[in-house]
């Protein structure tokens, strides 16, 4: 089944007023009663990819446990150990790519000439590649072909509509509000004179999140016009490192210990004054040991932090949330162009890279 889009494209309405129409996203993304959806591999949204099989309709069912007891000697099923090999009085024999041209009478004959008297017929037949992953799958195939199948629930629930609890949305909708709520800090604080589509579409905004003390970290406005590596996740992830006591970046923040400019300070916590601001202390591996903590507790980046973005991020952002150990990261409108997380590909799926983070969306 594949995904459908969660979307709405972008437009603005200068006619509105400057501000007004974020604020009425805000408006919406708080008040939607909606789910987010989690973006996840195509394998698990696409129709299951299949392959081809060479099978043998057995002669006599009483010949059945022989036939698999050899051919598990002499052509076993490699890399195919999700799949049952006898379905009735029919058993897979070997994949067609791997004999080619030959004819499957040959290829029995030349590697279990033992067997060629318990077969009355040889099929090709269709069964999945890869192990199936989702009960819904084990469903459709299963009417196909048997399969060996283990139920994931957290995957299940993953792929549902109901992955977060009533609680859990309002709280990743607020974070989204603040990041919307940054934007408009932004162009109060450059004094925009006027805001147009393509200038609040180009704009991007990145919050980062400690979800075990509900707070904010850093924060990252987009500043590529000036520094083209500076999109507002590496500053984000900048000025996280700088609460570890790290950073490459000489940004001015004048309140050092919340990684968090001044001005924006005060402007959110008039704005969301329940919200916390601030990382946890940071200990190094000295304090680590003299507190009886391992170093390995000590914290790295954003590892078990969330992170959202007024848009999608690009190759380079994505990967960088890769490099950083993010937990989670949620954006409000997709990046068509350029996103690396739906638009374009999907990262975060990817199954050679080193650390995986999950990705939610349908905000609006």
């Amino acid at each position: 089944m594949e995904e459908e889009p969660c979307h709405k494209k972008l437009k603005l309405d200068e006619s509105v007023g400057k501000y007004v129409i974020i604020t009425n996203y805000i408006d919406k993304i708080q008040n939607s009663l909606n789910n987010l959806k989690a973006i996840v591999s195509d394998d698990l949204t696409k129709p299951v990819e299949m392959i081809n099989m060479h099978a043998g309709c057995v002669k006599q069912r009483k010949d059945i446990s022989k036939v698999i007891t050899i051919l598990n000697e002499k052509l076993p099923l490699t890399g195919f150990q999700h799949l049952k090999r006898v379905r009735g009085e029919t058993v897979i024999i070997c994949p067609t790519e791997l004999i080619n041209s030959v004819p499957i009478e040959e290829y029995v004959e030349k590697f279990v000439p033992e067997l060629m008297a318990s077969f009355q017929d040889f099929i090709v037949i269709q069964v999945p590649k890869c192990p199936l992953k989702l009960k819904r799958q084990y469903a459709e195939i299963n009417r196909i072909w048997s399969c060996n199948f283990h139920p994931d629930t957290y995957l299940e629930k993953l792929t549902g509509d109901n992955f977060f609890s009533e609680k859990e949305v309002k709280v990743h909708r607020l974070y989204m509000s603040l990041a919307l709520q940054i934007a408009i800090w932004y162009y109060k604080t450059i004094e925009l004179e006027v805001l147009t589509d393509d200038i609040f579409a180009s704009l991007n905004v990145t919050v980062i999140i400690d979800p075990s003390i509900d707070s904010v970290v850093a924060i990252g406005i987009d500043n590529s016009m000036i520094h083209p590596v500076q999109h507002s996740t590496m500053i984000a992830i900048d000025n996280v490192a700088k609460t570890q006591n790290g950073g490459a970046w000489n940004s001015e923040i004048k309140k050092t210990d919340d990684c968090v400019e001044k001005g924006l300070f005060d402007y959110l916590k008039v704005k969301f004054p329940k919200i916390n601001i601030g990382a946890k202390k940071y200990l190094n591996k000295e304090d680590l040991i003299n507190d009886d903590r391992t170093p390995s507790e000590g914290p790295y980046l954003c590892t078990n932090y969330y992170v959202y973005m007024l848009r999608e991020p690009c190759l380079m952002c994505a990967m960088a949330l890769v490099h950083a150990r993010a937990k989670r990261v949620f954006f409000c409108f997709d990046k068509t162009d350029t996103g690396a997380l739906r638009s374009q590909l999907k990262l975060h799926t990817v199954s050679s890279l080193n650390h995986h983070y999950e990705a939610f969306t349908c905000f609006l």
